[in-house]
């Protein structure tokens, strides 16, 4: 049997210092963002990460994931 995706929101993982400097990276580097998310916000807190999450974590799976919630969001703000 197939354990069910477990849905998190950012502040459940990640600080409001950390959700801001990746929404400051996402601003400078727009889509292409995930590089710097994952070595900048995500990896240097991967073990803090894992504890809030309760399992092991791939960072860049992480960064894409927080790309995806900024951009989203950022969209939503446009009205598209």
């Amino acid at each position: 049997m197939v354990d069910p995706v477990k849905t998190m929101t950012l502040p459940e993982f990640l600080t409001e210092p950390q959700i801001n400097a990746a929404l400051r990276l996402y601003e400078i580097h727009g889509m292409d963002a995930v590089p710097q998310i994952q070595a900048q916000v995500i990896e240097p807190n991967m073990v803090t990460i894992n504890a809030k999450l309760g399992q092991e974590n791939d960072a860049r799976y992480l960064a894409y994931a927080v790309l995806y919630v900024l951009s989203t969001a950022h969209d939503a703000s446009k009205g598209n």
